[in-house]
């Protein structure tokens, strides 16, 4: 059974490693998403509310205005776990990175 990517928290905590919490967590690497990163939200909560820039977020980058673009998401982060600052069980953008990138693939059927 494959492992299935997963939202990781970063933390500020003196010897931190990202790389080593996902590798524990689910054997799989991970990426950073949180700003500064390109794959960061650049909907601010504190206009938006935490939903709010989440799903700002979805729309923006579904709708092309963003500089990344939906084939990035799938190309470079398929697999991997993502690591935003949100606590865990809140809304953050990285679920929807984590949604877009594992969708599954249709692959042509051969009759």
């Amino acid at each position: 059974m494959t492992a299935k990517p997963v939202r990781l928290q970063l933390s500020r905590a003196k010897g931190f490693d990202l790389q080593a919490l996902s590798h524990a967590t689910n054997g799989l690497p991970a990426a950073n998403v949180a700003r500064p990163s390109r794959w960061g939200n650049p909907n601010l909560v504190v206009t938006h509310g935490q939903q709010g820039a989440v799903n700002a977020f979805a729309r923006d980058l579904h709708g092309g205005i963003l500089c990344i673009a939906v084939d990035d998401v799938r190309q470079q982060l398929r697999g991997k776990n993502l690591a935003c600052w949100c606590t865990p069980g809140a809304p953050c953008h990285a679920d929807v990175l984590l949604e877009i990138a594992n969708r599954p693939i249709c692959e042509e059927v051969h009759q």
